[in-house]
């Protein structure tokens, strides 16, 4: 039987299109937490950019829609009727839903844009720091860390910073992705070191890691200096950024979902 919190959970228990959510809700959060900062001190040139985050909002709520066995019962309405902090996806759906109102009066121009703004980078924090937060509890998969908690919210603001460059729907993000990008690569190295220090399925998982692993970290890493080496090439800085986001973060959420003692060595 697979599970997600069970032992050991041999089988994967999430598919491509749970990757697909990862992007989506990285770069949903992203782009309105960008939103709510430039929001705060020019409330009037961020419609745009609201109208963008907001479309990501929609496109990943759609995919967690269209992935669940369940979504021709509508079950998921459960998450806006209960109360459950312990819950990473009950943060993540109220902070999307949050999030979406907030972006939707920001385009619309109504009400104190300002306090719309600041109440929106609450929300798009909660909505960034979710996914990190889902792996991190997840005590029976040794390859989700802690130190996933401050890595997925840094690489998923690299990850929407890396497309907003792209777009260009502003000139500011560039100097935003150098510092997405050094934040990424410091947690990316730190990353190993975390594993070697923790728990004995923690050592399990760094050994696992020498042996061949490590070469998605290295490439990562490498990928983010780049995106923050590239500071005369935007569009370069974008694609390094964003390869490096998305292939680390896709392979530690496919690869630890794997049992380490089922598979052993």
């Amino acid at each position: 039987m697979t599970t997600f919190y069970g032992l050991p959970g041999a089988e994967a228990f999430w598919h491509w299109t749970t990757l697909v959510h990862f992007l989506l809700v990285a770069l949903a959060g992203g782009t309105a937490f960008y939103t709510a900062v430039l929001g705060i001190r020019r409330p009037d040139a961020v419609r745009g950019l609201a109208w963008l985050a907001l479309a990501f909002i929609v496109l990943d709520l759609f995919m967690l829609w269209a992935e669940s066995p369940a979504r021709f019962r509508f079950s998921h309405v459960w998450l806006f009727l209960s109360f459950e902090p312990a819950s990473a996806i009950w943060w993540g759906a109220w902070g999307l839903a949050t999030s979406a109102l907030m972006l939707l009066l920001l385009a619309l121009g109504l009400g104190p844009a300002r306090l719309w703004a600041g109440l929106l980078a609450l929300s798009s924090s909660v909505v960034l720091a979710y996914p990190g937060y889902a792996l991190a509890a997840n005590a029976a998969r040794p390859l989700w860390d802690h130190l996933l908690l401050a890595f997925f919210p840094a690489s998923g603001l690299l990850l929407a910073l890396a497309v907003l460059v792209w777009l260009r729907p502003t000139e500011e993000a560039a100097p935003w992705l150098q510092v997405a990008a050094l934040a990424s690569l410091a947690l990316a190295a730190l990353y190993p070191v975390a594993l070697a220090s923790g728990g004995a399925d923690a050592r399990l998982a760094f050994v696992l890691w020498l042996r061949g692993w490590g070469w998605f970290l290295l490439g990562g890493g490498l990928l983010f200096l780049a995106a923050f080496l590239a500071r005369r090439a935007p569009a370069l800085a974008g694609a390094c950024a964003l390869a490096g986001a998305f292939v680390l973060r896709s392979w530690i959420v496919e690869q630890g979902q794997h049992s380490l003692f089922v598979h052993g060595f």
